[in-house]
């Protein structure tokens, strides 16, 4: 990025961000920084991803800074305390400037040019900061009518999302609220450069399977998994053990009752551990946070607290006892351990569930896109009649709209949705789901406990690369390429790494790496 490539605008920003100092810009974020700028010349909502723990809130308060110089209101919005308070306590720091703070509670100060507010308190006020930047973090939440509130009050500020995830499990996408995706490097770029640590992946021999679980609001029903999480308690001890004895560790549970149990089992092995869920006290919350950063607790169980929002690069082992069908908490869960810290040679992964297996893993390569992407089945789901995009409603359009009476006589309630696709807007019957089956746990008590072999061999990758380049020269089926690598007289040294290497040059999702190899090592 050289200088004379930026406008004047951006040349002395680039100028005045090389030569800080106290908080100096990485070079991705001089770059994300540039590509924001530059997005801004075209467009007026521009949303930029970078991955888990690689500095997106230093990277928007730098450019929040420009319009801060420039004597223009910053708006900075976020739906949880724990974001709120770090986007303050970070852009007081890199602009030099006070900032207010809107949220319940809280005294106002309306005089400071920049403002952080939580979501909820800022729509329930008559009057909103006069701004010319708004800041969206966490923004793959922004489909709400909260979001589109705030969004509709500035029809003419430049907005800015920032997110981990740019990716929506309800099928809803990002493209009416954004205008431009910037994206910079995977994940994996981040790891070779030691932005992010390495890590290492053990699945338990004992798993929650989730089969007959029904997906309701985008993720598994928690009062089923519920019944399944409280088997694995004892297991998740003993792994701990077994893999991460005396390690800073995150325990991520399925609900308050299950992360109690699990920190109540560790607090018995003479093991100092504490629990947080999000009706833990403010203050007791800030203590217990505390103390884990300085060691004095070895263990953190939590039931979704501990995920956006949560710094804390000395976590040396994640836990995972929470099954999810959400790509956007799986990234967060895993990324809680990916940040670097002085004598943490790599994170610890622990995965009791299949979530590494049909999610992938923190490393893969994402496609992120603003659009929508179709759902599978209609169960809970609506297809659009002019696209037929399969997409879930949003909260506010589960509301009956008007009722009518069917050739039965009953009265039938029927909701209006607007498809994200196309912005068709029409009408659907509400009803309600089943129960579901009784969910099986795949109870492996005899079985090891497995390092995930995620090795990348020279020669796997140059046989895979000529296969597939074969089958696209040749014109053949995808399955060709697997069919001749179980073939080959090696298949049993090829790693999971070398199946995730061919699964994403064919374009294939995680889960399918996972299978071939486990077929390939049991056969």
């Amino acid at each position: 990025m050289e200088p004379e490539r930026i406008t004047t605008t951006e040349k002395q920003l680039y100028l005045n961000l090389t030569a800080e100092k106290k908080y100096p810009p990485r070079d991705y974020q001089l770059e994300a920084v540039r590509k924001v700028f530059e997005a801004f010349t075209k467009h007026r909502r521009v949303l930029l991803q970078l991955p888990t723990g690689t500095g997106k809130t230093p990277t928007f308060c730098y450019i929040a800074r420009k319009f801060l110089e420039q004597g223009e209101g910053v708006l900075v919005i976020a739906h949880r305390q724990e974001l709120i308070y770090q986007a303050r306590e970070k852009i007081e720091a890199i602009s030099g400037v006070p900032a207010g703070l809107i949220k319940a509670g809280k005294p106002v100060n309306p005089e400071y040019d920049i403002q952080v507010a939580s979501v909820q308190t800022l729509v329930k006020r008559k009057g909103f900061p006069d701004i010319s930047l708004l800041v969206v973090d966490e923004a793959h939440h922004a489909c709400t009518k909260s979001y589109d509130r705030i969004f509709e009050a500035y029809p003419n500020a430049y907005i800015l999302g920032v997110t981990a995830t740019p990716n929506r499990s309800d099928g809803q996408g990002l493209k009416n609220h954004f205008d431009e995706l910037i994206t910079l490097h995977q994940t994996q770029w981040f790891i070779e450069k030691g932005y992010l640590s390495p890590y290492k992946i053990f699945a338990s021999p004992k798993r929650i399977d989730t089969t007959g679980i029904k997906i309701t609001g985008g993720d598994y029903n928690l009062e089923k998994l519920s019944e399944q999480a409280s088997t694995i308690v004892g297991n998740v001890l003993e792994t701990w053990k077994k893999i991460a004895n005396n390690k800073q560790t995150v325990v991520f549970a399925v609900d308050v009752k299950n992360s109690m149990a699990i920190c109540q089992s560790f607090i018995d092995a003479g093991i100092s551990a504490a629990h947080l869920d999000g009706e833990t006290p403010p203050s007791l919350r800030r203590e217990i946070i505390n103390d884990f950063g300085k060691q004095k607790i070895k263990v953190l169980t939590n039931c979704g607290i501990v995920t956006e929002g949560f710094d804390c690069p000395a976590i040396e082992v994640v836990q995972v006892a929470r099954p999810t069908a959400s790509l956007v908490l799986w990234l967060q869960i895993v990324g809680r351990g990916l940040r670097p810290f002085p004598g943490k040679d790599s994170a610890i992964i622990i995965d009791h569930t299949y979530n590494s297996t049909t999610l992938g893993l923190p490393d893969e390569n994402f496609d992120w896109s603003l659009d929508p992407i179709s759902l599978e089945g209609l169960r809970f789901n609506q297809e659009c009649p002019n696209c037929q995009h399969i997409f879930r409603p949003l909260a506010h359009e589960l509301k009956p709209h008007r009722k009518i009476i069917d050739a039965e006589n009953a009265i039938v309630e029927l909701a209006r949705c607007t498809c994200p696709n196309c912005e068709e807007v029409f009408e659907f019957q509400l009803s309600q789901g089943g129960n579901g089956n009784k969910p099986r746990e795949i109870n492996q008590e005899f079985g090891e406990l497995e390092e995930l072999n995620l090795t990348l061999h020279p020669w796997a990758v140059e046989l895979i690369d000529n296969l597939v380049w074969n089958q696209e020269f040749s014109h053949k089926k995808k399955a060709w390429v697997k069919f001749r690598l179980e073939e080959n007289p090696r298949v049993r040294e090829l790693s999971l790494g070398d199946w995730r290497y061919a699964a994403n040059k064919l374009g294939y999702k995680p889960g399918w790496a996972w299978h071939r190899y486990q077929e390939t090592q049991t056969n």
